[in-house]
């Protein structure tokens, strides 16, 4: 489609949603938008903000499958890790992988946790491009990838996997961080439902939190609009997006099925593993587990968009409005604008975590990332 090339410029700029300046937090002589606009122009700059898709796949839905295709292609985006096992408190552990070379062990050198989105991890395409990208000059900095439990390699040691609101793994490995390496900044980047899940932590933990600043990518902000969204008999839900997470939840499942039905929690496994979407998933396995009443009351409560207005470090957010996954009608204009310390940059489009523009078909996420993080190492 050759739409990229004929329409004006300002047609794909970013849009930049935030509250007054006179509002924002202020730093070393300059706002978060300042330091925004000067540290971040591609992203935040009006006059060089742009993201324009590449002509190969301009939709949303193009950019999404496009992007799980390359998961399964290491070799284009080459990333090494180290791997860790973190030991929860209650016994569950969860795969901890960090990105080559170690650089940690330098008192004071920036670390930054990425979230992954459901039942994601290290493997992903986008993961890869951001660390390949942010681990290079002028950066140069330490990544490590936290996973969910029961996933990529390592088994469940309890029933409990993981869900959408379910932010205690995180908080104790921040915490296990934090005092491990108490000179080192830490920053969170989080990709969908990992997205979401470090925005509730952040807000959660208000003034308390342990991150000097955070970035979401392609949250879902609202858990039960876009799980019931995701429900309806629709041919996308059923051939691509809802089926293919929802089979994602039953593999995790099915692969962790022992230890799970070991639990003092009765559960019908012929359900769990016959969940025609995600909600069904969740009644018949999560809310049991972790002792909701029902799919409602878990993906309401585990909605991020509630602790919006508590959040207190600086914090990004970067949504596409034609994301297949994540809905422009979930986003929080409002809210965000309401809160000094949040950022939110909307594109036109993108697709659900892929931003591939140009002939070469490269990724415009990873320098944004990074940028932000350079940013906000320098403004803190």
């Amino acid at each position: 489609m050759l739409y990229t090339a004929l329409l004006p410029k300002w047609w794909f700029k970013v849009q930049l949603t935030h509250a007054p300046p006179e509002k924002q937090p202020r730093r070393s002589g300059r706002t978060l938008g300042e330091q925004l606009k000067t540290m971040c122009p591609t992203l935040a700059d009006p006059a060089k903000a742009h993201y324009i898709p590449s002509w190969v796949m301009p939709g949303g839905d193009m950019q999404t499958i496009y992007l799980y295709t390359q998961h399964f292609k290491p070799a284009g985006c080459p990333v090494s890790y180290e791997r860790d096992i973190f030991e929860f408190s209650d016994g569950g552990k969860a795969a901890i992988d960090w990105a080559q070379p170690r650089r940690d062990a330098v008192p004071g050198s920036p670390l930054i946790i990425l979230v992954p989105g459901i039942a994601g991890g290290s493997h992903d395409y986008y993961a890869r491009s951001f660390i390949h990208r942010v681990s290079q000059q002028p950066y140069g900095y330490q990544v490590v990838v936290l996973h969910s439990r029961g996933c990529n390699g390592v088994d469940l040691h309890t029933p409990k996997a993981f869900h959408a609101g379910m932010t205690e793994d995180l908080r104790e490995f921040v915490k296990h961080l934090a005092e491990s390496l108490p000179k080192s900044p830490l920053i969170g980047i989080g990709f969908s439902l990992g997205a979401n899940i470090l925005t509730k932590y952040v807000g959660e933990e208000g003034a308390s939190c342990r991150l000097v600043a955070a970035a979401s990518v392609c949250n879902p902000f609202d858990i039960d609009t876009t799980v019931r969204a995701m429900c309806l008999p629709t041919i996308k839900n059923r051939f691509l997006y809802a089926a293919a997470l929802t089979r994602s939840l039953i593999s995790v499942f099915t692969s962790n099925q022992k230890v799970i039905l070991a639990g003092e929690v009765a559960l019908d496994a012929k359900r769990i593993v016959s969940a025609r979407n995600i909600n069904e998933f969740n009644e018949e396995y999560t809310i049991k587990v972790f002792g909701y009443q029902s799919a409602k009351e878990l993906n309401v409560g585990g909605s991020c968009i509630h602790y919006l207005k508590d959040i207190q470090v600086p914090m990004l957010f970067i949504n596409a409005l034609d994301d297949p996954m994540c809905y422009r009608r979930t986003i929080p204009f409002d809210d965000i604008a309401k809160n000094p310390n949040l950022v939110l940059a909307c594109t036109r489009y993108g697709g659900h975590l892929a931003y591939f523009e140009g002939t070469s078909v490269t990724p415009w996420l990873p320098g944004q990332l990074a940028s932000f993080v350079q940013a906000m190492l320098k403004w803190r």
